[in-house]
Parts: C-alpha cells; sequence; structure tokens
C-alpha cells in the first residue's frame, strides 16, 4: 500500500507541477479551460494557475482529476503508476536538485491519507501536500 502511496503522490505532484515543469502557461490554462467544461468548475483558472491556488469546489477539485486524466496519469480515479513515474523522472532529469527535493516531499505526502476518497479528492489532497511543501500546482 505505500508502494502505491509513492506511485501516486509521484503522479500527481508531476501533474500539478505546470508551471515548474516547463509546460506553456497557455497550454496550461487551455487544458484547464476544457476541463472545466468537463466538470462545471466555478474557479476562474487563470486566476487558479497564476495564483496557485487549489480549487475548493468540488467541481474545482474534479477539474484537477480531469487534467491528471488528460495527460494520461490518472484512469477513472485511480492513478496510472507507470505513466506517471516516466513522467516525473522525464521532468527531473536534468535537474537532480528538484529530482531530490521532488523525493523529499514524495515522502512527506506518501502519508497523505486518501483512503475513501474518490479522484477529485485524491488529486485535492496530493495537490496541497505537494504546495505546503514547496511545489508549485
Amino acid at each position: 500500500m505505500r508502494r502505491f502511496l509513492v506511485a501516486a503522490t509521484v503522479t500527481l505532484l508531476a501533474v500539478l507541477q505546470v508551471a515548474m515543469a516547463g509546460v506553456d502557461r497557455q497550454e496550461a490554462i487551455d487544458m484547464m479551460k476544457k476541463c472545466q467544461k468537463e466538470t462545471g468548475s466555478p474557479e476562474d483558472v487563470e486566476e487558479l494557475f497564476d495564483s496557485q491556488k487549489i480549487p475548493e469546489s468540488r467541481e474545482g477539485k474534479c477539474m484537477m482529476a480531469c487534467v491528471a486524466r488528460a495527460k494520461g496519469l490518472m484512469r477513472g480515479d485511480e492513478i496510472d503508476i507507470k505513466t506517471g513515474t516516466e513522467f516525473f523522472e522525464r521532468t527531473y532529469a536534468d535537474d537532480p536538485e528538484q529530482l531530490e527535493k521532488g523525493a523529499a516531499i514524495i515522502g512527506k505526502c506518501s502519508t497523505v491519507d486518501v483512503s475513501g476518497m474518490d479522484g477529485c479528492d485524491k488529486a485535492a489532497a496530493y495537490a496541497k501536500c505537494g504546495q505546503e511543501n514547496g511545489f508549485r500546482i
């Protein structure tokens, strides 16, 4: 179970590291807007991205999970461990400092209890933990 939590944390932190991973701002916002339409999220996605706030509404949390699914990092309400791990390793392959920082945060966030949560709440819980430990969403 701990291995699953670590892998799940890796995946969610990776997908929510849009700004740090060098993904184009507009590309990230466009994806969030697409997911906003699918989920009915009332949040302003540009404000969320720029302010690094984690959505509080049910629909906003589901929007985050939608983005993770669109990136291939979640299937349904579950993490795609293999794809997520590969994404994380590619993202920080040339940045050992960030890779080390990520490993430390994964250790902390792997203890987040997500039992009984659906994919929307899982996405938000991991994002919150990552953010509290220095990662940008």
